[in-house]
């Protein structure tokens, strides 16, 4: 995420306190003024200013994050010109697999979740709409890697900072480059519990005719589940005509 020339001491406190919210579901304002190390005055003028304006509520001097913060999630999915096409696609992969299927951009070096669906024996994941994940350990992640421009995929990989997240992680440059090469070969990416021990992922990019890529998608389940024909045909298979859709329609927007 590129830094901020002439960064406004203001405004970082009020998004750290918004942070500071989004993470604890609540917050005193004794508590916020200890964890951005300010005086309980200041704190509380910013709370009281992102009050003001429906961003945050206080509920009996606990605040907590407001509801005005959806109607802003909203108008910033909506700048994704394919995401009611892709939806759509992954609700039918998710229905058809009967595994959690999801819809994934990159922003800012990061992997976006702007959707995730729910088959019949989904399971149970810490994945959410807007949850942020680094590109290297995930399918969706690997799969833009793989088939982005060779100056901004270099740009993105100096700057990773790779973590041992399961013994299966990849964790460093040479190791992954071989990987995306992989992928660019075949047009699937893996993730063998290299997020979460024992949970696979398999996902492939969504590009146009140009081969701008708009985002990828991808199937989750359990390692028991995913045998060797799942994963190397069946899922693929889901996914790939998944995809062939959505890049279909991509050329009408």
């Amino acid at each position: 995420m590129p830094e901020a020339k002439n960064p406004v001491r203001a405004v970082q406190r009020s998004l750290d306190i918004i942070d500071i919210l989004r993470d604890t579901g609540g917050a005193r304002v004794t508590d916020v003024a200890r964890d951005i190390g300010v005086s309980k005055g200041t704190a509380h003028c910013h709370l009281a200013t992102l009050e003001e304006r429906g961003y945050v509520i206080n509920e009996n001097g606990e605040y907590k994050l407001g509801l005005r913060f959806i109607d802003v999630a909203h108008h910033a999915k909506n700048r994704i010109d394919i995401y009611d096409i892709a939806t759509t696609e992954v609700d039918a992969l998710a229905e058809e697999s009967g595994e959690m299927a999801l819809f994934t951009v990159e922003e800012d070096g990061k992997g976006i979740c702007l959707h995730t669906a729910r088959g019949a024996k989904a399971v149970q994941t810490e994945i959410y709409v807007g949850y942020r994940n680094a590109l290297y350990h995930t399918a969706v992640g690997k799969a833009m890697l793989a088939f982005m421009p060779v100056k901004a995929r270099d740009r993105l990989i100096q700057d990773m900072e790779f973590e041992a997240l399961t013994p299966n992680t990849i964790t460093g440059e040479e190791a992954l480059r071989t990987e995306l090469e992989t992928i660019r070969e075949s047009g699937i990416a893996y993730n063998h519990g290299e997020t979460i021990q024992g949970l696979v992922g398999v996902g492939a990019p969504i590009r146009d005719q140009d081969g701008t890529i708009y985002g990828a998608i991808s199937i989750i389940g359990p390692e028991r589940r995913m045998n060797e024909e799942r994963l190397e045909t069946e899922i693929p298979e889901m996914i790939r005509r998944a995809v062939n859709i959505i890049e279909i329609n991509i050329t009408s927007l």
